[in-house]
């Protein structure tokens, strides 16, 4: 697992991701597992855990300022 912490663009249908842009390269999620929410002071952050074929990739959304983060990655 290789932690990335970047910025990246996540594509969204009904509120869930199904594509990311990361580093002039889109990837397609085939999967969404696990996604949960918690407070940073009083900010919701919400954590999918996704898959893009053989690649797991965790993403984070600020609900503040709208951002998304690629937290980590690894292959499967």
């Amino acid at each position: 697992m290789q932690t990335i912490s970047e910025k990246v663009s996540v594509s969204l249908v009904d509120n869930i991701p199904t594509s990311i842009s990361w580093r002039n390269r889109d990837y397609k999620i085939t999967k969404v597992g696990l996604h949960h929410t918690y407070l940073e002071g009083k900010i919701l952050v919400h954590i999918f855990s996704v898959l893009s074929n053989d690649l797991f990739l965790k993403l984070k959304f600020n609900t503040k300022y709208l951002t998304w983060i690629l937290m980590e990655i690894d292959q499967t």
